[in-house]
């Protein structure tokens, strides 16, 4: 005991000094937003450089069945692209994009449909999810994809038509997305059958449920019934896949439902993605106040 105590007095300036040092980092990356985005992007690169490395060696194992349905991928929109050139007519040069909001301006970047749904998007990229995690509370998500290719925050993350998450940050090579499947994500939801919009929250104990709020108790729904993003979120384009019913609760005195729904998505197979934006989307958050984006 005596030569410990000894050991410290002989190193206490030493001590001291990287006490100093470690307050002297701690009020510089919590305090300044500048520095703070530094670490937050040293943080996702560094994370996402490890959690690739692990992947990639994980990936071995599946790597027959992972091939067979990349394969049936690439044969369906072969396919699908086939169809849709033999029914337009090149001779009649390029398209120019347009919604109900009017044709898009040339400054803007060029738009084009989503195949099989219709929305107009002006970017899309395809994401390896390098990481996924499922056993948290507030659970992410780490893309291989970043700034350099494309990628910003608050674009919307897709496995096919089912929604998986939405840009949080990036570094320049990874994407760090928030999924559905976090406590503090609240999604916007429309049920089809009755144009009712409510809210998808996760309650932070299976990957495969979430609950529907705020559904009206007099207006009709099944189980069984599908519910898809809808007009109003920021992120996410009309009539993706959120989930379906899977049980329904009546609370007496409640004027509205308890509604357990099963999400789209199975996070504990999810490997490619990809990352779209929807045409104008930034003019559109630009008229939106903060606080409901």
């Amino acid at each position: 005991m005596g030569g410990l105590a000894l050991w410290l007095f002989k190193y206490r300036f030493l001590g001291l000094f990287i006490l100093l040092e470690s307050i002297g980092a701690w009020m510089t990356f919590s305090g300044v937003s500048y520095h703070h985005s530094r670490l937050n992007q040293f943080q996702i690169e560094t994370a996402g450089h490890y959690q690739y490395r692990i992947h990639r060696i994980t990936r071995f194992m599946g790597l027959d069945e992972e091939n067979l349905r990349l394969n049936q991928e690439i044969t369906a929109l072969k396919l699908q692209f086939s169809t849709k050139n033999g029914a337009n007519d090149s001779s009649k040069g390029p398209i120019t994009a347009s919604n109900e909001l009017g044709t898009l301006s040339p400054s803007q970047p060029r738009a084009f449909l989503w195949p099989d749904s219709g929305i107009l998007l002006d970017f899309a990229s395809p994401a390896r999810v390098v990481f996924c995690g499922t056993g948290n509370q507030q659970n992410y998500m780490l893309l291989d994809r970043g700034s350099l290719h494309g990628i910003q925050p608050r674009m919307a993350v897709l496995q096919g038509n089912k929604i998986a998450g939405q840009v949080q940050a990036v570094s320049e090579h990874f994407a760090r997305v928030v999924p559905l499947i976090h406590t503090k994500m609240r999604t916007s939801a429309l049920h089809p059958k009755s144009q009712t919009v409510a809210s998808l929250v996760w309650d932070g104990v299976s990957t495969r449920y979430a609950e529907l709020l705020d559904f009206p108790i007099h207006i009709p729904i099944k189980i069984g019934d599908s519910l898809v993003s809808s007009s109003y979120s920021a992120v996410y384009p009309p009539g993706l896949r959120l989930g379906r019913v899977d049980r329904i609760e009546v609370i007496p005195g409640a004027v509205t439902y308890k509604i357990r729904v099963v999400l789209a998505t199975d996070y504990r197979r999810l490997d490619h993605v990809q990352v779209i934006r929807p045409a104008m989307q930034g003019e559109r958050e630009k008229l939106m106040p903060q606080d409901l984006h």
